[in-house]
């Protein structure tokens, strides 16, 4: 086999284009290579037409496709923000969303939730008054206010009658 192979290299690739290409589109380039010269320009072209036309409308698919779990990525990112926000999120209202995401944004507005009730619960606990603070600032004046109570004298009291 392996010398057959050495020796006629091209039936090798005879017999690959069975396996890569359609037989019917073997058959119709075998036919066009019989025929008129012309008609196998005409049919290639038609050929790399319906090709291009196919590729064209996967792309587009493609696109679609893309576009489409862009502004669901952007839609959820919008709902999250707003639920994370504190807003109130109906997601009744929005029918594109899957079951997995609305379970996801739910137990997100669960845990807002939650977080709203604690921060409630802290806020009403016993308020401390606050301590009033002194007139003094700073206390100026300590040290001349300490030389008066320490130079200050008894005044005799005038005989009261």
């Amino acid at each position: 086999m392996a010398k057959q192979a050495a020796r006629e290299p091209w039936e090798i690739l005879k017999e690959a284009g069975h396996q890569v290409f359609p037989q019917e589109t073997l058959g119709q380039i075998n036919s066009n290579q019989n025929s008129n010269p012309e008609q196998a320009a005409i049919e290639n072209s038609k050929l790399l037409e319906e090709r291009d036309k196919i590729r064209s409308q996967r792309l587009i698919e493609a696109l679609t496709a893309e576009l489409r779990d862009k502004t669901k990525g952007d839609l959820i990112k919008d709902l999250q923000e707003k639920i994370a926000g504190g807003k109130d999120v109906y997601l009744d209202n929005y029918p594109g969303l899957t079951v997995e995401e609305k379970d996801s944004l739910k137990k997100q507005v669960e845990a807002v939730e939650i977080q709203k009730a604690q921060k409630a619960a802290q806020t009403s606990s016993l308020i401390e008054p606050a301590v009033k603070k002194g007139r003094r600032l700073f206390n100026f004046g300590k040290k001349a206010q300490l030389q008066r109570q320490q130079t200050q004298t008894e005044r005799p009291l005038p005989p009261s009658g």
